[in-house]
């Protein structure tokens, strides 16, 4: 495999003397700890240009915003605005974007201004925020309706930044005008309602937009690229649609030099589409995208949930965009481009969009103290400066992992890349461990592309895989490793419920499909329990009825995988009681207490459990003590997520010396 074989992919693309090196850009998107007081840090630039270096033609730095009265403050973005920069501050960015362009790849950042959606506590001197229309927000924040002054001026701060970008070494920006945020906010008829030449036909809401787009070309001249991202549709009911969006476009385009095409409205119930979960489609908005292109004559990008190089072959070959631009993707796997490059797509890390924008999922107030934005395939992600620093091996050591599933299998070409002799031990034919699921569950197709990619990983750095072989403590005193990982997964946990033998686990159930019959009770409604009763209720029709005792379902997810989820379990026809109590399995179904006492039957022909996992103490017991260096990891110290797995793999296989 080589360059042929993604011809589309890895073809030039030139844009007033710029040219991007290949089809594939790294969108806006943040992390942890990259700026500082609106400063890139040194991990800022570490993550940066990791991604350039990866292959990606474009880097693109989050959002950052165009003033400090009305835009925002955001913790994340860069102080491109300040007209009274030190030194030492455009040292730091131009360190930046040298950094991303040494490796052929462009820069540019992403500017916005939220407008009616921002809150007073992040508006100078507390303010009301301003949108294209006054009105009293559900949160009881007055927005105020901004006049054509106000325009001229936030146009202008647009302009200036853009300036102080492009003298910074930027080579372009992309402007926000998508997700419900300003420049969007003039575009939709929910939030503009204004009777004046703003208002009404789109010719006229699009003038502010416009406005904007003017000011920054005279300010910077023609040869500083401008990008305009847009939702291609709201996905709201009485919001921008489509046909809106194809409108504005034929009217921006003769103002900008690319259009962004995304969808969704960020601070909604439609937030999924911003950013897709695991149960949307991969390529979410290629047809918004699609559309777009075939009414405009500039270049298309299309964003949301892509994460195969194939398909973004297959996009760019049928003309429906030219550019694709990866957001979450960027992160599981750096590399992704010259993986696809060099033949190596198979070792691609694919994005699961599982939780690493969980900080972003509930009110801040409920989560005082951050979470750190990380990866569950990823252990390097936002902390690649940190690892990099990490000490080199003093040796080549033997290095013994016992167990195939994630976690050991990413301990173990994490040992391998550090250059240990490594064998891996599995006591099944196949690697994976419990996600040998994954072959059936085409939710869960990504996630059993991680499994495989790990496993090719594995063989790409030499580790000797030893299937069907159960390790004993003779085993290892006959092989004398130096390290010893132990990463042997756990066992479902099996709740002790009268007629329990009468239920199967809910994993299990996916080697036998057959075995579902018209009505099915599942006890146990956190993640594992709802994403596979939501499975069997699509794609095998049977009714699934949850039993949880705690007061709501899909608690162990986070928020945004909770909005995703749940109105398609509904719509599935999924039902569920919570805080409840179980009492026994009988021929019937299952004999429950509900919250207010009372006994209940839940009919059913079929009964399953998903109640969670133990670690596989026993077996780490019996190994425990046959060597001096012996590291458990993953779900054989505590069953939890992949996301741990990899990284207690990872972080055990880096401590070996």
């Amino acid at each position: 495999m080589n360059n042929n074989t993604y011809p589309h992919v890895f073809s030039p693309y030139s844009i007033k003397g710029i040219t991007f090196k290949n089809r594939v850009l790294a969108s806006p998107i943040t992390t942890n700890r990259i700026v500082d007081h609106g400063y890139p840090t040194p991990e800022g630039i570490d993550v940066y240009e990791t991604k350039a270096r990866g292959g990606f033609a474009q880097v693109t730095l989050t959002e950052s915003f165009i003033d400090a009265e009305y835009s925002a403050r955001h913790e994340h973005g860069l102080n491109v605005h300040e007209k009274n920069m030190t030194t030492y501050h455009m040292e730091s960015i131009m360190t930046l974007t040298e950094a991303i362009k040494a490796h052929g790849a462009v820069a540019s950042i992403q500017l916005n201004h939220v407008g009616a959606v921002n809150h007073p506590d992040s508006v100078m001197d507390h303010k009301n925020p301003i949108g294209p229309s006054a009105f009293l927000r559900e949160d009881g924040v007055q927005v105020d309706e901004m006049s054509v002054d106000m325009m001229e001026r936030v146009a202008s701060n647009y302009a200036e930044a853009s300036w102080n970008c492009k003298a910074l070494g930027f080579n372009m920006v992309m402007l926000h005008g998508g997700h419900g945020w300003l420049l969007s906010q003039f575009l939709s008829p929910l939030m503009n309602r204004r009777n004046d030449e703003y208002g009404g036909t789109m010719e006229n809401r699009a003038r502010f937009p416009i406005m904007v787009c003017k000011k920054i070309r005279e300010l910077c001249g023609d040869d500083f690229l401008i990008e305009y991202r847009v939702s291609g549709s709201e996905r709201m009911e009485g919001g921008m649609t489509l046909e809106d969006c194809i409108e504005f476009c034929r009217i921006i385009q003769d103002y900008v030099d690319m259009i962004h095409v995304t969808s969704g409205v960020y601070h909604s119930h439609v937030e999924t589409k911003a950013f897709s979960s695991m149960f949307d489609e991969h390529g979410c908005n290629l047809d918004l995208a699609a559309a777009v292109k075939a009414a405009v004559r500039i270049p298309v990008v299309a964003v949301g949930g892509f994460n195969d190089p194939g398909q973004i072959e297959e996009a760019l070959a049928s003309g429906k965009c030219d550019f694709v631009a990866l957001g979450r993707q960027q992160f599981a796997d750096p590399e992704f481009c010259n993986k696809a490059m060099t033949g190596r797509a198979d070792q691609i890390a694919p994005c699961l969009r599982c939780s690493c924008f969980n900080p972003l999922a509930a009110n801040p107030g409920e989560r005082p103290i951050p979470e750190l934005w990380h990866c569950a395939v990823n252990p390097w992600a936002s902390r690649e400066l940190r690892w990099r620093q990490a000490p080199l091996p003093k040796g080549r050591r033997r290095v013994l992992v016992i167990g195939g599933g994630v976690s050991g299998m990413y301990a173990a070409l994490t040992a391998a890349e550090r250059g240990h002799e490594v064998t891996l031990c599995e006591k099944e034919d196949q690697l994976g461990g419990q996600l040998w699921f994954t072959d059936v569950d085409y939710h869960k197709e990504s996630l059993k592309r991680y499994r495989d990619s790990l496993e090719a990983r594995c063989r790409f750095t030499g580790v000797n895989l030893l299937l069907g072989t159960t390790v004993t403590t003779e085993f290892i005193r006959k092989m004398e490793p130096d390290a010893v990982i132990c990463a042997v997964g756990a066992k479902p946990f099996v709740p002790s419920i009268k007629r329990i033998e009468k239920a199967a686990y809910a994993v299990d159930i996916y080697r036998n499909l057959s075995l579902l019959g018209a009505k099915t009770v599942l006890i146990g409604g956190g993640a594992i329990g709802c994403e596979s009763g939501y499975f069997f209720a699509e794609q095998c029709g049977t009714q699934v009825h949850i039993l949880e005792m705690r007061d709501d379902i899909c608690k162990d997810s986070n928020d945004s995988q909770r909005r995703a989820l749940i109105p398609r379990m509904k719509k599935a026809g999924m039902t569920w009681d919570c805080s409840i109590t179980v009492k026994e399995i009988t021929d019937q179904g299952v004999v429950f207490t509900d919250q207010e006492g009372r006994e209940q039957l839940a009919e059913a022909d079929t009964v399953i459990y998903a109640c969670g996992s133990r670690a596989n103490d026993d077996i780490v017991n019996s190994l425990k003590g046959s060597t001096s260096w012996f590291i458990v990891t993953g779900d054989a110290k505590k069953a939890r997520t992949v996301k741990q797995a990899t990284y207690e793999g990872f972080c055990a296989a880096m401590d070996i010396l």
